[in-house]
Order: structure tokens, then sequence, then C-alpha cells
């Protein structure tokens, strides 16, 4: 037998199997592709830093994570002890934050940007650990949705939509006044009433790929279920689940601070920002920094991750290193 014969019987061969299977080779090749080969790509990093806006959200939000969890042991101030002798002291625009009160200082004499710095800890806290929560039920939950569909998929979906329709900053003041103020119940009630959207996002994605050639090249060549839905088609809902992820870290910011400034937060004397703006507002013609402090950085800290989040969308998009 000639090598031209061998040839095209290897070509049979490979025309048979995708005839078979319904699928190219191409496409199995995409389908074992890698998680990191299909979100890593060196122009993401690029197209990040010539961004001006993204680049000094990053230095924003750099800045309040570090100096938010590193303070206690940078700083000297109590961010709790009142010291009588320099309430009210204005702002002393200085570096040296450990010898002068840089943002000025309280009706009981505490430093502001102490007190901003700690508040910063728990409002990044509260919408990082309860967006991440929200997002893992609700990817979990939408992907579940999307591949079984039926009755299974139609409950999950319309629990979902009712989570939606009712505003969490009115489950959050609810649920406070029911069994107090607290950080650990709005940490709950944040991860338990916040994974709609992901839900309905997921969801969506899902069915519009469990059909597509990637999906059904990996069937082909005898992969799980599970496999295919954790390989496969999550990570094709990264770039608009990231952004969800960022917008919803800064909701929480907001709602947060929110309920503390209404009183029904994080209880006192622990530092939030929004306690600080509700404390500030009775001293707005005396002590414009009381207010305007906490205030800016609220704006800063969610501006710099809406921000972060836009971009992020831009680069990371799939579609574009497919």
């Amino acid at each position: 037998m000639s090598d031209n014969d061998n040839d095209n019987i290897e070509d049979n061969k490979k025309s048979a199997a995708t005839t078979e299977f319904g699928v190219s080779e191409m496409a199995i090749i995409a389908a074992q592709r890698s998680m990191r080969e299909k979100i890593w790509n060196h122009r993401m990093v690029l197209g990040f830093v010539r961004y001006p806006p993204a680049f000094v959200a990053l230095i924003i939000a750099s800045f309040f994570l570090f100096f938010a969890f590193t303070a206690p042991l940078i700083v000297s101030w109590d961010p709790n002890k009142p010291v009588l002798s320099d309430t009210l002291q204005p702002p002393v625009w200085s570096f040296a934050f450990n010898s002068v009160h840089s943002l000025g200082t309280d009706t009981v004499g505490r430093d502001i940007f102490v007190r901003i710095l700690m508040g910063g800890r728990v409002s990044i806290l509260l919408g990082v650990t309860g967006a991440t929560g929200a997002a893992t039920i609700g990817v979990v939950l939408g992907l579940i949705a999307g591949w079984k569909r039926g009755v299974v998929g139609a409950t999950i979906m319309r629990w979902a939509d009712l989570q939606i329709a009712l505003p969490l900053l009115l489950m959050a003041l609810t649920v406070a006044a029911v069994f107090g103020p607290g950080l650990h119940i709005l940490l709950i009630l944040f991860s338990l009433w916040f994974w709609g959207p992901y839900a309905r996002i997921s969801e969506g994605l899902t069915l519009s790929l469990k059909n597509r050639e990637f999906v059904e090249a990996a069937r082909s060549i005898g992969a799980t279920p599970r496999r295919i839905v954790f390989r496969h088609v999550l990570p094709h809902l990264f770039s608009p689940l990231l952004v969800l992820w960022s917008f919803s870290c800064a909701i929480l910011i907001i709602i947060e601070a929110s309920l503390s400034f209404l009183g029904v937060g994080i209880p006192p004397p622990t530092a939030s920002w929004g306690s600080m703006l509700a404390e500030g507002r009775q001293y707005l013609h005396r002590a414009y920094w009381l207010a305007m402090m906490p205030g800016a950085a609220i704006s800063m800290m969610v501006w710099s991750i809406n921000t972060l989040g836009d971009r992020l969308r831009d680069v990371i998009d799939q579609r574009q290193y497919l």
C-alpha cells in the first residue's frame, strides 16, 4: 500500500469522526483549552494600564485596601478612645499622621483619618464578602437552572425574580429592626438576598452556551456534565460576572453606609463611614470636615470600584481573545 493510500485512510477516519459527533477537530481543541488560557492574556494588562481613569482608580482602591487592613500597625491613634482635650480640631494637612490630626478630630477628640481607615475596613469587608458570597450562591444556582431547566430551574429563577423585585435596602432595614444592628447580620443578609442578579445572568448565558459547538465537542470526548459546566461554560461567564461583582461591591458599600447613617447598621463605637457622616451633618457650619471626609471616602471608593469593574469588562472580555 502506498503512502498516498495511507494518508487517504487517515483523512477518511478524521472525516468519519467529525461526521459522527457533528463537531470539528478545532472545536475539540477549543473545548480542551484551559481556563487560564481563556481568561488571561498579556493584552489585558496593556489595555488596563493605558486607561488613565482605571489607573487612578487602582491607586485609590489600593490605598484604601492597604491602609484599611494595616492601619492598626501603622497609626498610633486609637480610633475609639475619646480625647476631650482635642475635640473638633480642624485638619492639619500633613503626612505626619502619627503626630498631628491630618483630617481633624470629631466631637470627642477621635482622629478622623484613623476612623476613616477603620471604617473603610468595615465597609470593604462587607462589600467584598457580601458580593462574593452572593456571587457564589447565584452562579451555582444559575448554572443549575440553565443546565437542567425543568421544575428545578423554574423554582430557582422565580426565587431570584422575587429577590430582584424586593429592594435590598428595604430588606436590610426590616432585618435590622427585627434582629438588631450587627456586622454578622449584614454579612449573612447581603449573601443570601443579593444572589438574584448573578443567577439571572448565569442562567441566561448557560442557556446560550449549552448547545454551542465547543460544548458538543466536550460531550463527544466523554466529558461529564460537571466538567463541561465548570471547565467550559463557567469561564465564559467570567467577564459579565466580574463587572456585576464590582458593581455589587459598590452597591453594598453604599447600603452599609446608608444603614449606619440611619442608625441600624454597624453599632457604635465601631467606626463606619455612614455613622461618621450622620454625626457630621449636625456640625456642617462649625466643623465641615466631620461630614466632608467620610463622604469623600465613600465617593472615591465607590467610583474607583465602578471604574475598575468597567475597565476590566473591556480587557477581560473573552470574545476578544478566543
